[in-house]
């Protein structure tokens, strides 16, 4: 037999985060943070661990770079609207 297939492993952020989490991985101020939390631009869910409360890394990111005005970094809404 020949020799084991090498691992492959992918350096990705998690899919969710706490909101400590959350506030390391977006760089935002706490204020900041409840302030999009308020807005409804950033919604926590109540299904991590032991019942807390986390946030999808996809609304981390639209929410930051809706602060800075630009376009998402999401390809999928790049092509929204379009075609089937």
């Amino acid at each position: 037999m020949g020799a084991p297939a090498p691992q492959v492993t992918f350096n990705t952020p998690p899919f969710t985060f706490t909101r400590d989490e959350a506030l390391n991985y977006t760089g935002l101020a706490p204020k900041m943070f409840d302030r999009l939390e308020h807005a409804g631009s950033i919604t926590g869910r109540r299904v991590g661990r032991n019942g807390s409360v986390v946030y999808l890394r996809e609304q981390l990111e639209k929410a930051t770079a809706n602060l800075f005005g630009g376009p998402s970094t999401d390809i999928d809404s790049e092509f929204e609207g379009l075609g089937g």
